[in-house]
């Protein structure tokens, strides 16, 4: 059997490794040459995916500093992050892929770099290849790794019913860059990862990182489009509150669009499957998404192997399984974001300083796992409520919404069946719009 893969990403070449591996004839079509295939900046992955996929950490991956997180408008940090809960590695992005290419070319995997796909085959409501460098590529599957804004997704939405296009609401538009320390200043000893929550009243959130090499990792992110002017007075007013920020640029200085909402609610058809950012696998809160990949690449390789099958029942079983290890609670922080980054600042302070959302909370929550209280937590949030008891009570109504949104997300058709997963898709979408 043949399986295409478009694009390098790490769910891509996850999938790509195991099913080489398997036997199955592979092969990756990429782009941008290898020192273009991610960007070159770090980023923050949870360590159990690498233990549970046997992948070794790259060379120069680190233990994250403890977060600490500031309110809208403030420049104080409320509290930092429990040294038990700074447990991920900031792994470079480049060094990174091209490890899971590595991995991939060693099981069997052909890797074509500075070859873009231009176009899906597409026979009888039913993708039969792809179009690269004018010739037709037969497949019995192709993966779509391409990203964030897959044309490929595009040009067989309708067919498949899969969303074709994401709302820029729905889009963190993120500047990232590492610089060099500003001359004469030296690095804090605490507070080494601030991290800004509605920066100055953003839809989204900032940080200013010290890193162990000396230099500052900085972001600027947004919920929507950013316009120039806003992003230069962030920039701005980061650099005035953190002066270590210097403007000599070591890595990065770039713009990207990361999806934070949840994953689609369809992501395969006859001979197509999507997985990582082209199937919005990302954290809605906070847009880390390379974990989650790697384990939905993995998850599609072992339902592949294991029916020994590429037929659209068996690419069901992955969106099924991925759905219920991952993908469902992504509803629910979906939700509870959205109400968020609405609310008004003060409020949004309130309900961290007075503890309704601790910072154990805030953890679960920027990872993904959702809010879980014991009968006691519940009684002390409650009693910390009556202050903004108007506020608290649209926010208690959006967690359950949220939780609404989450269990039906979990009543995912177990098989597959064209006119129960439409009837599936329209209760579960309909929640958000």
């Amino acid at each position: 059997m043949k399986i295409v893969i478009i694009g390098a990403g790490h769910g891509g070449l996850q999938a790509a490794k195991e099913l080489s591996k398997n036997g199955f004839e592979v092969i990756v079509y990429e782009k941008n040459s290898p020192q273009e295939v991610s960007y070159d900046w770090r980023d923050d992955v949870e360590p159990t995916v690498f233990e549970k996929l046997k992948i070794t950490l790259p060379d120069n991956s680190r233990k994250t500093s403890r977060t600490s997180f500031v309110a809208p408008f403030s420049e104080t940090p409320f509290y930092m992050e429990k040294e038990e809960n700074a447990n991920e590695w900031s792994i470079k992005r480049n060094a990174f892929v091209l490890l899971l290419v590595k991995l991939a070319q060693e099981s069997g995997a052909e890797i074509e770099f500075n070859t873009p796909v231009q176009k899906l085959i597409v026979e009888d409501n039913e993708v039969k290849g792809v179009i690269v460098n004018n010739k037709k590529i037969f497949a019995n599957l192709v993966i779509d790794s391409s990203g964030i804004d897959s044309v490929f997704r595009k040009e067989i939405a309708k067919i498949f019913n899969i969303t074709e296009n994401i709302d820029d609401n729905d889009v963190f538009t993120v500047y990232r860059a590492f610089v060099k320390t500003a001359d004469g200043e030296k690095l804090p000893e605490n507070h080494k990862k601030k991290v800004y929550l509605k920066y100055l009243g953003m839809p989204g959130i900032s940080w200013c990182i010290c890193e162990p090499d000396g230099l500052i990792n900085i972001l600027i992110g947004r919920v929507g489009e950013m316009h120039e002017r806003e992003f230069k007075n962030a920039l701005l007013k980061l650099k005035k509150a953190n002066p270590v920020i210097s403007d000599e640029i070591v890595m990065g200085g770039k713009f990207g669009r990361i999806p934070v909402r949840y994953p689609l609610t369809k992501m395969v058809g006859k001979g197509y499957v999507t997985v990582g950012d082209a199937a919005f696998m990302t954290i809605p809160i906070t847009g880390s998404g390379i974990s989650n990949s790697l384990r939905a690449g993995q998850i599609l390789a072992e339902e592949i192997i294991k029916n020994n099958s590429v037929s659209v029942e068996t690419l069901w079983k992955y969106q099924v399984k991925y759905y219920e290890e991952i993908g469902a609670e992504h509803f629910f922080v979906d939700y509870m974001k959205r109400t968020l980054l609405t609310s008004d600042n003060e409020n949004i302070k309130y309900i961290f300083e007075s503890g309704i959302i601790t910072e154990d909370d805030l953890c679960n929550f920027s990872s993904g796992k959702g809010l879980k209280f014991t009968p006691q937590e519940l009684m002390f949030k409650l009693s910390k409520c009556f202050k903004k008891s108007h506020f608290v009570m649209s926010l208690i109504s959006a967690l359950m919404k949220g939780i609404k949104a989450k269990n039906l997300a979990m009543k995912i058709p177990e098989k597959y069946d064209e006119e129960k997963i439409k009837l599936w898709q329209t209760k579960v979408e309909r929640l958000f719009s």
